[in-house]
């Protein structure tokens, strides 16, 4: 048996377990001659829930477990509890049974824009080293490094100086494909969703501190333009100096979306 013979998992817009079969236990009282159990003795049956005359999930006509059955479940929640053993690599910061926190280096990657009136234009820019928090819920953030060295608690942190992005961290997603786990063999599909989607909009004002804007505020307009010089300038390196402190630290950062 198997934790799937016993619970439904839709992985849909809004994740659930559905219920599939109950398991009852039973104790053995009263019972006269012609059956094996002694008083006492504690007996398991197996329910399949059924649906009633006005649509409810109800429990409906069991039958009785044998031992084997009984010890086929203990096994299979036992498994349910148990992890693989992993290296960690040493770009993850904290790991958690909810959250997954790592780095990526500051590169020259593409970069795709969709935003409104315009045509989809995609660029090769060199983005700044970013910290990545992924949790079980599907939710992902992320914000910007200066140094290069492993993150502590000691390093600062800076908005991530993307569209899409909230002041708080949080990545809008939009309709990108997410993993279902937040694990390390999950890294290379989070990363996508970061660095394969387009960017559409600014989520954040304060996400770039650029020369001259005395508010600070930033629009889509202004951020695409910003891309758009370090392109045509064949610019290798994030200009680190246009970066806008998040003011909070990283453990409470990951803490805020773990």
């Amino acid at each position: 048996m198997k934790p799937t013979d016993f619970f439904q998992f839709d992985h849909g817009e809004n994740p659930a377990i559905v219920q599939k079969v109950a398991i009852l236990i039973h104790q053995a009282q009263g019972l006269s001659g012609g059956h094996s159990y002694r008083p006492n003795n504690f007996l398991a049956s197996m329910h399949d829930f059924v649906t009633n005359g006005q649509g409810e999930s109800v429990i409906g006509a069991g039958r009785l477990m044998s031992k084997e059955d009984v010890e086929a479940v203990l096994r299979s929640m036992l498994e349910m509890g148990k992890r693989k053993a992993s290296l960690l690599p040493p770009t993850v910061v904290s790991i958690s049974e909810s959250h997954m926190a790592w780095t990526v280096p500051a590169i020259v990657r593409p970069m795709l824009f969709n935003l409104p009136g315009l045509p989809l234009k995609k660029i090769d820019v060199p983005w700044p080293r970013l910290l990545l928090v992924a949790n079980r819920h599907g939710k992902l953030a992320v914000a910007a490094l200066k140094t290069n060295g492993r993150a502590s608690a000691k390093t600062t942190l800076y908005h991530a100086p993307l569209m899409n992005v909230y002041a708080s961290g949080n990545v809008c997603t939009g309709s990108a494909a997410l993993p279902d786990e937040c694990g390390i063999d999950q890294i290379g599909a989070w990363e996508s969703v970061m660095f394969d989607s387009a960017f559409s909009h600014v989520n954040n004002p304060a996400t770039l501190a650029l020369a001259g804007n005395k508010d600070k505020a930033v629009d889509s307009k202004a951020h695409y333009r910003f891309w758009l010089s370090l392109t045509k300038r064949k610019a290798d390196k994030f200009p680190n100096e246009t970066l806008n402190p998040l003011r909070q630290g990283i453990e409470d950062f990951i803490a805020t979306h773990s």
